[in-house]
């Protein structure tokens, strides 16, 4: 009963800390995990609206005249933008569930904002505005990302 005595207080101590260690591990892992795609998502928005950005800068600077790039590269720069386009959508549709609300906010703004109609206006000058809006957007977001990923003075 005595050797009891004397080895309790270790076992309990040895069994608590190991309990408390993992329990904090754990919790370390999912809380990276957790980042790791907030991280994500926002690289991807933050991408999406760059592709969106290059394409609309080339062709608000064409105004109707063919803006002299080969046609692959004419190609590549319109496939970048439409798959942009869909990944901006689906981050607006369900990107509250990863990043900031304030995000998914700017994201909505951008795809609710009020546009140029095709029929009354000149491409360059509808290119411009998204230009503008996606340019606006993007400096929104990176903000954010650096203050929701607590990447304060990156």
């Amino acid at each position: 009963m005595e050797f009891l005595i004397k080895i309790a207080p270790g076992i309990i101590t040895a069994i608590l800390g190991s309990y408390l260690a993992a329990r904090w591990s754990m919790k370390k892992f999912y809380s990276k995990k957790w980042w790791d795609s907030k991280e994500h998502a926002y690289a991807e928005i933050i991408d999406a609206l760059y592709d969106v950005i290059q394409y609309c800068e080339i062709k608000k600077e064409d105004y109707g005249q063919g803006n002299g790039y080969p046609l692959e590269k004419e190609s590549e720069f319109s496939s970048n933008y439409t798959a942009a386009f869909w990944k901006i959508k689906r981050a607006t549709d369900v990107g509250a569930f990863v990043i900031s609300a304030e995000a998914q906010n700017v994201l909505e703004n951008l795809r609710e904002r009020p546009k140029l109609n095709w029929e009354d206006n000149p491409s360059w000058d509808i290119y411009e505005e998204d230009y503008e809006a996606h340019l606006n957007s993007l400096n929104k977001i990176v903000e954010l990302a650096k203050k929701d990923l607590g990447a304060k003075n990156a």
